[in-house]
């Protein structure tokens, strides 16, 4: 997903602060393209205290006198709105409007369109919108903050990205290192106790453990916390009973 591909844009914002704190979500989630139709009066300077750290999104930010002018230069815009109608526009779910923006955006402009705090988008700005997402929230009181809605957005997109980053720093185990993995934690068991013959528990916890691991795999920490774990469990049951361990 390329960030700087993705536009935030605010579609008649009614309230400084929510501009403010909007500015200070974008930059939060490492984005920095935010686009402002209509805004109040002197919103950059009443939209400071909000935006705390962000105040370069804010002077940064181009404002439009409409959401068409605004999306003129994108190539595929996303309107959030919690008001469902066929009328509204095409609905994407919230997953797959998510894959469809990292996808795009790694060659194309994207916009993601938020409403108005008061009523959302007006259906002739969501007529603009080539896809319409609903934010999923609790059916009792699903309507979102502004600034809320945008970090959630935008945490959401950011998501999956993180994840891989993490996993590729963390290596996989191959068949053979398991193998080891599990063996240390045999030996751990067998040390509490649990022994082969007579009861069948010893071979199914470790047929438990590998049905885990064949689902999620193991990463390379994570090996070494069972390790670890099964290493201080036989010196402890060990030294209690004299034995060296080896």
């Amino acid at each position: 997903m390329k960030k700087e591909n993705i536009a935030i844009i605010l579609v008649f914002p009614e309230n400084p602060d929510n501009i403010g704190a909007a500015a200070r979500a974008v930059k939060n989630m490492g984005f920095s393209d935010l686009r402002l139709v209509g805004p109040p009066r002197a919103w950059r300077a009443k939209a400071k205290k909000m935006a705390v750290s962000a105040e370069d999104i804010l002077k940064k930010g181009k404002e439009h006198a409409s959401l068409h002018d605004a999306v003129r230069d994108l190539g595929l815009v996303i309107g959030t709105t919690r008001r469902p109608g066929g009328h509204r526009g095409a609905f994407l779910p919230f997953e797959k409007t998510l894959a469809k923006i990292r996808g795009k955006s790694q060659n194309q402009k994207i916009g993601i369109v938020f409403g108005r705090e008061s009523k959302g988008l007006a259906n002739e700005d969501s007529a603009s919108c080539d896809h319409l997402v609903t934010i999923p929230t609790g059916s009792s009181y699903p309507s979102l903050n502004l600034a809320q809605a945008v970090i959630v957005m935008l945490f959401a997109l950011c998501r999956e990205r993180r994840f891989e980053k993490t996993a590729l720093h963390e290596r996989a185990l191959n068949k053979k290192e398991i193998e080891i993995t599990v063996s240390h934690f045999e030996e751990a068991l067998k040390a509490l106790g649990y022994k082969k013959g007579g009861s069948d528990l010893l071979p199914r916890i470790l047929r438990t453990l590998r049905g885990l691991i064949k689902r999620n795999g193991l990463l390379e920490p994570e090996a070494q916390m069972i390790k670890g774990l099964s290493r201080k469990i036989r010196e402890k049951i060990l030294n209690v009973r004299g034995t060296r361990i080896e």
